[in-house]
């Protein structure tokens, strides 16, 4: 069999050209001179043709309505504060009726579970609540305190004081004092 002569492929490279210029790629061994793209020239800029301004009409303006009077105004507020009036009492009687219907539920459930369906009222920010069987923050009376009040208390002394502790506190151990005159008594009355 005949051998084919086997051709050598040519190299295709890129060649760089300045600017201005593409990028053409060429056979190796044929460039003569590289392909420059073509520059366009620029644009031709066309003189404006400036529109003839068409005369735009207006219509003419009303005279301004003159607002109400101050007798008009008055007018206005009474009906309004009529209008208030109304919903007022309109409001009153719808509270009214469903104060009426809510006293009748409780009745009710009164006759049917023989207790009272209102709930014990909640102490306001100034009240302290008591956690745990103490009032947070305060400080429980001790031993030694109430040994020192009795003891004041025996000697017959008109003003008691105690150190550290405000005269509620010491008539409230007066207090204690009063049902019990043991000392340790008067401490688990006092801290309840």
């Amino acid at each position: 069999m005949p051998e084919a002569k086997k051709e050598p492929k040519a190299n295709v490279s890129k060649v760089k050209i300045a600017k201005g210029r593409s990028v053409s790629t060429v056979r190796k061994g044929f460039a003569d001179k590289p392909k420059a793209s073509p520059v366009k020239a620029p644009k031709a800029i066309k003189p404006e043709v400036k529109a003839v301004a068409k005369a735009v009409v207006r219509k003419a303006r009303s005279p301004k309505k003159a607002k109400g009077s101050f007798a008009d105004l008055i007018k206005k507020q009474a009906e309004l504060e009529e209008v208030k009036k109304e919903a007022k009492a309109e409001l009153k009687k719808q509270y009214d009726s469903l104060l009426k219907e809510a006293e009748s539920i409780k009745g009710q459930y009164k006759g049917l579970f023989d207790e009272s369906i209102e709930s014990a009222p909640k102490p306001r920010g100034g009240r302290a609540r008591k956690v745990g069987g103490r009032v947070p923050g305060v400080v429980p009376f001790t031993l030694e305190e109430v040994k020192s009040f009795v003891g004041q208390k025996e000697a017959g002394m008109d003003k008691i004081k105690i150190q550290h502790r405000r005269p509620k506190s010491v008539a409230r151990m007066e207090d204690a004092y009063r049902r019990s005159e043991d000392a340790e008594e008067i401490l688990r009355i006092l801290n309840k």
